[in-house]
């Protein structure tokens, strides 16, 4: 599923879309450290919203680059590598 619109956060949208899957991993992912782009919300919407960071009853687990004073490594290779081992461990979940 992918979320087009922060506010109001659409957990029970998500909730409805995780039930067709039962077996699916729940996963956030983004190319932005853990400590910036949307995951803060959504980790405190899911939170508010269900009293977790949890959708239909399994963990909704981020996947980003780690907490970072600074959106991009500075170096274009480390970020390209960063970027391919985001989508391997998205896909390989």
């Amino acid at each position: 599923m992918r979320v087009e619109r922060l506010y109001p956060f659409p957990v029970a949208q998500m909730e409805v879309e995780a039930k067709k899957h039962p077996n699916a991993n729940l996963l956030w992912v983004q190319d932005e450290p853990a400590n910036q782009g949307a995951w803060p919300h959504v980790a405190l919407s899911t939170t508010e919203a269900i009293g977790g960071t949890s959708v239909d009853n399994r963990v909704l687990r981020r996947i980003s680059r780690r907490a970072s004073a600074s959106p991009a490594t500075g170096n274009h290779h480390l970020h390209e590598d960063e970027a391919k081992a985001l989508m391997v461990e998205a896909f390989t979940r």
